[in-house]
């Protein structure tokens, strides 16, 4: 097997908090583009898709999407399993990543030491330890194809088929699963750097609007420097709470 990674980004027009979230203008630009353009920093990837849904209301996210240079795929709206396999088998890949559409944060430098983390350990599925040691936005996950081909023969629950990676965590007896603590520097579980709400968007804006112009693909020693300066800044969306699974 060759080492033929590719990442997947999650993303969809619908949200119940933020409706439209992804495709909100930081900077001019859309969320999504953002998030498409950090990931183009990831050395060891070899393609990035955005799956999204075949509703209607999503083709809009998609020629956001094609017109900033990124490739698309459309499958089902609420079987997100399925949509991640039919995705793999229509661009390829041995490994694949998983990415949503609400972290415009990301991280390049921990997706690469994921994958390094991820190609040593020889495991089936190893994520970024979201929140106990990092904060959510940086959130990622690796597994082999055989684990996804798998997953979706054994999940039958509903949860399971909307969650990607649901089964495969919680059935460590039929996967090998590990997870990639934050070094020190790196480890905020406090943060917040997801977008559910608006707090979360206004917290993300004010990180873009402080070092944006400095330099476009700020890192994220900078985004932990710049909050760790600003502390009030941090509190916007302390009170937010991740809906639960």
């Amino acid at each position: 097997m060759g080492n033929n990674i590719v990442c997947i980004v999650q993303a969809r027009m619908g949200s119940e908090r933020l409706p439209g979230k992804v495709i909100k203008e930081i900077k001019g630009i859309p969320m999504i583009v953002h998030l498409l353009n950090r990931l183009k920093k990831v050395e060891k990837l070899d393609k990035v898709i955005v799956a999204t849904s075949t509703n209607p209301e999503n083709d809009q996210l998609a020629a956001i999407v094609e017109k900033a240079g990124g490739l698309v795929f459309k499958g089902s709206e609420e079987d997100v399993l399925r949509r991640y396999l039919e995705a793999v088998n229509a661009f390829g890949g041995d490994y694949i990543i998983r990415v949503t559409g609400d972290c415009p944060l990301i991280s390049w430098e921990v997706l690469d030491a994921l994958i390094e983390e991820f190609l040593k350990a020889k495991v089936d599925y190893m994520r970024v330890d979201v929140p106990d040691t990092f904060c959510r936005g940086f959130d990622g996950e690796i597994f082999t194809k055989e684990a996804l081909i798998k997953a979706h023969q054994l999940a039958k629950e509903e949860r399971y088929r909307e969650h990607v990676t649901l089964y495969m965590y919680e059935h460590p007896q039929d996967f090998t699963v590990a997870r990639m603590k934050a070094k020190k520097k790196w480890s905020r579980p406090d943060y917040r750097l997801c977008v559910d709400t608006k707090e979360d968007f206004a917290v993300v804006e004010a990180i873009y609007n402080a070092l944006y112009d400095y330099n476009p693909y700020f890192t994220i020693d900078d985004i932990i420097s710049y909050l760790d300066r600003h502390p009030e800044l941090s509190r916007l969306n302390q009170s937010v709470r991740q809906k639960k699974v």
